[in-house]
């Protein structure tokens, strides 16, 4: 067993992901969006509402021209 057998091993465990088909590639990125989804709580989906009125709001006001310096 040489030097660099044990280096072989280390780069087919890293590249693993490599050799997924899109399918699977997808079907994980889904699964961990859904999962992300469900952990944001009300309090914050109330907030992020609250500010995104606020942010309509302005930019109504200065005609969609730049309003972020005025929050």
């Amino acid at each position: 067993m040489g030097f660099n057998s044990g280096f072989k091993g280390l780069k087919t465990m890293s590249y693993t992901h490599c050799r997924q088909s899109f399918f699977e590639k997808f079907r994980i990125f889904k699964m961990n969006i859904t999962r992300a989804i469900k952990e944001v709580n009300k309090r914050t989906l109330r907030k992020v509402t609250r500010n995104m009125v606020k942010r309509v709001d302005k930019c109504i006001e200065m005609n969609g021209h730049h309003f972020q310096y005025l929050m």
